[in-house]
């Protein structure tokens, strides 16, 4: 999904990218050998999964056939249609190559025919996930460089292709996006896989970055899902806070202290209150580490401490320790 331009080997300028075409056959990047021509491949089966992926969220939400439609195209082109606009390339590559949308729809298609569902189907998701996340930051990555951008910017869109269409897709639906609360590894490949493009395609053989770019950032993903791998969240009870606890203690006059203390126990007494903070799905596994097959109940009370009882104490001794 790029429109950088530049010269084949037999002088002839022309445009790179997944969408160009040399001797009827598609390339990314002006690279006209197999490389090129399996990237720009990879570039369009990830149209289709990400259209198939954005399909069954539209079946769970009882989306109809033009919801089916919408979700399936915000998925599959988002992000690189988000790269595009940013960065000028515009009539965007989703826009002017007709194979994105048409391959979007047909994805949505077979989602809205197919009920893709279990362990098997979530499976075989996640790996080809990764796979076309790895071929996404390399090909906004290199897009991105070509248009002249920063090297930071580089990687910044690299991150985009990979994870923009997943992101505008939940938050159409009302949701947070996973990315921001799910502790899973998408970001962090996608930045070290943009990184590793960035530096190879300035430093090697383009070829080269569009090998080992790609399957550093699938290697690192696939990795951190079957370790269980977690992107690390803030901490509650971090040393600054005590620092400025110890501080407060010090310094805060006992009528403030006083006020405060009845605010945060009116605060208490509502425990469904909305703070604006959604506990993780790190938080939900720390109180379930004992229990290797965790029953309802158990997961039930698991819920009840990390959203209620958030110290998982089961009273309201941890919240008026200071």
């Amino acid at each position: 999904m790029s429109s950088v331009t530049g010269r084949n080997p037999c002088g002839k300028k022309r445009t790179l990218g997944s969408t160009a075409r040399y001797d009827d056959l598609v390339y990314f990047g002006g690279i006209d050998n197999a490389v090129g021509q399996a990237i720009a491949i990879l570039d369009l089966i990830g149209v289709f999964l990400n259209a198939l992926i954005g399909g069954t969220v539209a079946r769970r939400l009882r989306f109809d056939a033009v919801g089916f439609m919408l979700i399936a195209i915000i998925s599959a082109m988002a992000g690189g249609m988000m790269r595009d606009a940013l960065i000028g390339n515009t009539p965007v590559a989703a826009l002017s190559d007709p194979w994105y949308i048409s391959i979007a729809l047909v994805g949505a298609a077979v989602a809205f025919l197919m009920n893709l569902r279990g362990y098997v189907w979530e499976l075989t998701r996640f790996h080809a996930d990764m796979v076309i996340l790895g071929v996404w930051c390399t090909t906004g990555t290199v897009t991105a460089l070509g248009a002249g951008v920063s090297w930071i910017g580089c990687i910044l869109m690299g991150v985009i292709t990979a994870t923009g269409g997943m992101v505008i897709r939940e938050v159409l639906i009302g949701r947070i996006p996973r990315i921001l609360n799910d502790q899973q590894m998408y970001v962090v490949p996608a930045i070290v896989g943009s990184a590793t493009a960035l530096t190879l395609y300035q430093v090697a053989d383009p070829s080269v970055a569009l090998v080992v770019a790609p399957l550093t950032a699938f290697t690192l993903g696939t990795v951190a899902y079957w370790a269980k791998w977690y992107v690390p969240a803030s901490n509650e009870a971090g040393r600054f806070d005590i620092w400025m606890t110890k501080l407060v203690r010090t310094l805060e006059p006992n009528k403030v202290r006083e006020w405060r203390r009845e605010k945060e126990a009116t605060m208490r007494d509502d425990p469904l209150a909305d703070d604006g903070v959604m506990p993780t799905k790190g938080e939900v596994r720390e109180q379930l580490e004992n229990a290797d097959e965790p029953t309802p109940e158990e997961f039930l009370a698991a819920l009840f401490r990390v959203y209620v009882d958030r110290h998982g104490e089961g009273s309201s001794e941890g919240w008026a320790r200071d």
